[in-house]
């Protein structure tokens, strides 16, 4: 029997074309043998890396055979084409174990897979939407165009409008939507103020801006409109009747709005009665519109009394409301203004 003394051959890892085209780019893993072998060498392989196998890879085998008298063998990998943009991929692979031989020290090659996928685009799923001021918050969308495989940032702020902010009309305050990998939509919510004003309906722009893995799609200004549900205040003569003396020239009618409104409030008036004469014999008013600016509740209507020196009865005037602008005639839309005579009985 003749006893073989001869060392085990050692096992070295090399590889070709490391870097691969995600369009089914091949890699060739390639085991040699330091010395000829008369026996069968199988180098069994161990893979990991930042790559999944089947769906971003596969692989011929997980073990390569060489034969007795034969010094390489080798296994391929190919990459597999998908539509998700990612980072590039590594394939690593070592050496579990060796029969009839043994690893020359640690080996490991690792294989690259290159993305060649797009990033996705970002914007918001429409540019305008609208709510009743009572509905908070607002949530507009904002989706990818497809999914990633990247986290995906992108900013937003409020860069117009006719609604205010900080906490007036809404709350919103620049900030970053963050899309994990996978994930498709966010959602944007803005806090809207329900308050009791009647005002104009009222818009918030919001821009989107500075995507990271990601390039900004058409969509990306979305005007959101705060439809106002508060009631009109009504508008009235603070009352129906008043009176002063002859002597007393400059009289002021108070008109006043039931409650504050956001909106500039118009209504007219106008002589319609009454027993005075006006065009400067008894009094002096031409019709007119009073104008509340917003925020005002009150206006006068400005009379001038003639005192003449003529003794006569107490005379009247009847304004009358109409007409009213961003309000309603309240209940009291007359007034009947009695000038008291006061020049002294003639003698016989």
């Amino acid at each position: 029997t003749t006893t073989d003394d001869d060392e085990a051959p050692t096992v070295t890892l090399s590889i070709s074309g490391s870097s691969l085209a995600e369009a089914a780019g091949v890699a060739t893993v390639t085991a040699t043998l330091s010395a000829v072998s008369g026996q069968d060498v199988t180098v069994n392989l161990a893979f990991s890396g930042t790559a999944t196998l089947t769906s971003d890879y596969t692989r011929s085998g997980t073990s390569i055979s060489i034969t007795a008298g034969s010094t390489t063998g080798s296994v391929t990998l190919t990459a597999v084409q998908d539509t998700i943009d990612e980072p590039d991929e590594t394939i690593v692979v070592d050496i579990a174990t060796v029969s009839n031989g043994t690893e020359s020290g640690t080996q490991q090659v690792t294989a690259t897979i290159t993305d060649d996928d797009p990033p996705p685009s970002v914007a918001f799923n429409v540019t305008t939407s609208s709510g009743s001021e009572s509905v908070t918050p607002a949530n507009l969308s904002v989706s990818l165009s497809a999914p990633s495989g990247q986290l995906v940032t992108v900013e937003y702020a409020v860069t117009g409008g006719t609604a205010t902010g900080g906490g007036v009309d809404y709350t919103l305050v620049s900030g970053t939507l963050i899309f994990s990998a996978g994930q498709t939509t966010k959602t944007l919510p803005i806090s809207i103020v329900d308050d009791a004003l009647d005002e104009a309906n009222e818009t918030i722009q919001v821009t989107l801006a500075n995507p990271i893995n990601a390039t900004l799609g058409t969509n990306t200004v979305h005007t959101y409109t705060i439809t106002d549900d508060d009631p009109p205040p009504s508008v009235a003569f603070d009352a129906t009747s008043s009176s002063g003396l002859e002597s007393v020239t400059s009289v002021n009618i108070p008109v006043s709005l039931s409650t504050i409104s956001g909106q500039t409030v118009m209504v007219d008036y106008a002589i319609t009665a009454g027993t005075a004469t006006g065009g400067g014999v008894d009094y002096t008013l031409a019709s007119g519109t009073l104008i509340f600016t917003a925020g005002t509740t009150t206006q006068n209507i400005a009379l001038t009394i003639v005192n003449d020196a003529l003794d006569e009865a107490n005379e009247t005037i009847q304004i009358t409301l109409s007409t009213p602008l961003n309000a309603t005639l309240g209940t009291n839309t007359d007034h009947t203004y009695t000038i008291l005579d006061e020049d002294a009985t003639p003698t016989v």
